[in-house]
């Protein structure tokens, strides 16, 4: 028997009782029983029923059950009660499950994750849940094989992500002290720890650790008996690389672009990737990210492989996803993927698959042409769109720093690139015209003196020189020539080598094929 089986479909239709919802702090030598039996029973038959077959669930490790009530009882029964108010608290909840630590610590995760998504937390809530994170992090790095739960993926890493949205909200929140009173800022002065950069990338980093995950990629038969039964446990398995793409997440919000490569490299050089659990959301996420690493690092080649790779996946799972709670998520990534496509080959112009190039077009056509002819009002804003929401991790004095510094920061570094390859698109177009040219003809089409034009075609030179993986580090990367046009200069003249990749005619045929074949099919079926 399972919660949908027993639970009645017409407490879903009755008015909500009104409750009082209280911030709650276990605290077992304090508890009034009465007063939470009073509290109990002012919640919806149809929450307690929930919470129950959720505890019950939990407790038998049935992964598949949990997941249907996370996933859809959850937000059903949020939408119908609590859509303008938080769900019952931990204090009210306890006596329905005996005060289960474990389900408690849980529960507070989605009692607040719940308040960041449907109200506006205070300053009491985000303390509250930086507290309840912490616990969670606690009471997993102190277990091990014999841990006695095991949560879906996707449950463990929404955890994940907003444990790293609520310190993204919380860094943005701190820095906007106009609108605080006297008591708000004390508190804040007060509790110097909460949602610090040290302790949020120390508890990400120790789950990584408590899990063998980098042994485990590097090979499991290494580890000993006991480290991998740590390792090969589900809850670990999955935690220790969501852990591994947050880091990832929070090294890019505060501008470590080198850092964030350096952690996600023993996973993307890994033969045991594979074994990990696939996440859409993640994959998105670790790829989006990545990709936004590659293109700060001047490593366009990489960068356009990456959301090559993960926009063509999106295209393929969009059937699994258009009905799940991340399907808003994963479009607005999807359409900031396409914002840095369409820079990265601008930047270092080549192909990529047909279907990508079409939807590219139409998205982005208009802003691919005035990117071509140098418009940087158009770089900037659609690198506005696509970047991430930087964030500055810890100021000198509270309140010193403005929210919008860190992303001035970033679109001042990033301007400054576009501003160096000013007259590399030009010079490019000019080169496609020409199998040899001589420099001086050149310059003049440049309006240039010999001096300035020579310094221009050593920055082509450089610009299209760039890291790239091979197959080797991820990191170190080797030196490749990027670009679609590369050239030689001897005595005074410049001699073009086209370097594009001949087109495959076999792709443009298949595709035509198959809508062909669909169109027929559709016509077949209507003439029945």
């Amino acid at each position: 028997m399972n919660f949908e089986d027993t639970y009645d479909d017409d407490l879903l239709d009755g008015d909500m009782p009104q409750m009082r919802i209280e911030d709650y702090e276990v605290d077992e030598d304090d508890v009034d029983q009465s007063r939470y039996v009073a509290s109990a029973q002012s919640i919806p038959e149809v929450v307690k029923q929930f919470v129950t077959y959720l505890n019950r669930y939990i407790k038998e490790k049935n992964v598949y059950e949990i997941f249907s009530m996370y996933e859809n009882n959850f937000n059903k029964i949020a939408e119908r009660f609590y859509k303008n108010s938080p769900w019952p608290s931990a204090e009210m909840i306890g006596p329905i499950v005996n005060q289960d630590p474990a389900f408690i610590l849980l529960y507070k995760e989605l009692y607040y994750r719940h308040i960041y998504t449907r109200l506006q937390p205070t300053l009491e809530q985000r303390l509250e849940s930086w507290k309840n994170y912490s616990d969670i992090f606690h009471w997993l790095q102190k277990s091990g094989s014999d841990l006695a739960i095991d949560l879906p993926s996707q449950w463990l890493w929404d955890m994940i992500d907003e444990f790293i949205f609520q310190f993204q909200s919380f860094c943005q929140f701190r820095s906007k002290l106009r609108s605080k009173n006297a008591d708000e800022i004390n508190t804040l002065k007060n509790n110097p720890q909460a949602w610090n950069i040290v302790s949020v990338l120390g508890y990400l980093q120790s789950l990584v650790k408590r899990a063998h995950t980098l042994k485990y990629l590097e090979n499991p038969q290494n580890l000993k008996q006991e480290d991998l039964a740590v390792a090969s446990h589900p809850m670990f398995k999955k935690l220790g690389y969501f852990c591994m793409v947050g880091l990832v997440r929070v090294h890019c919000l505060i501008g470590d672009y080198r850092t964030a490569l350096k952690t996600i490299a023993p996973y993307e050089t890994s033969s045991h990737k594979s074994e990990f659990p696939q996440v859409i959301a993640c994959h998105v996420t670790l790829n989006y990210y990545l990709a936004f690493v590659y293109m700060m690092l001047r490593r366009y080649t990489d960068a356009i492989r990456t959301l090559t790779a993960v926009l063509l996946y999106i295209s393929r799972t969009k059937q699994y996803t258009s009905k799940s709670q991340q399907s808003e998520q994963i479009g607005k990534k999807t359409e900031q993927m396409y914002a840095l496509l369409s820079i990265c080959l601008v930047l270092c112009p080549q192909r990529v698959d047909e279907n990508i190039h079409s939807t590219l077009k139409e998205k982005n056509g208009d802003k691919t042409i005035k990117m071509q002819r140098g418009d940087e009002t158009t770089f900037e804003e659609l690198f506005s769109f696509a970047c991430p929401k930087f964030i500055t991790p810890a100021a000198l004095e509270l309140g010193s720093e403005n929210p919008t510094d860190a992303l001035k920061n970033q679109i001042r570094l990033f301007m400054m690139e576009i501003k160096e390859q000013d007259l590399v698109p030009t010079i490019r177009s000019y080169l496609k015209l020409y199998t040899s040219i001589p420099s001086a003809k050149l310059s003049n089409f440049l309006n240039l003196d010999p001096s300035a034009f020579n310094s221009q075609l050593m920055c082509f030179k450089h610009k299209t020189l760039e890291l790239g993986y091979m197959g080797g580090d991820l990191v170190d990367g080797e030196w490749i020539k990027a670009g679609d046009v590369d050239f030689k200069l001897e005595n005074d003249m410049v001699t073009v080598v086209d370097t594009r990749v001949p087109r495959r005619y076999s792709d443009f045929f298949i595709r035509h094929i198959q809508k062909f074949n669909e169109l027929s099919g559709q016509l077949d079926g209507s003439h029945a």
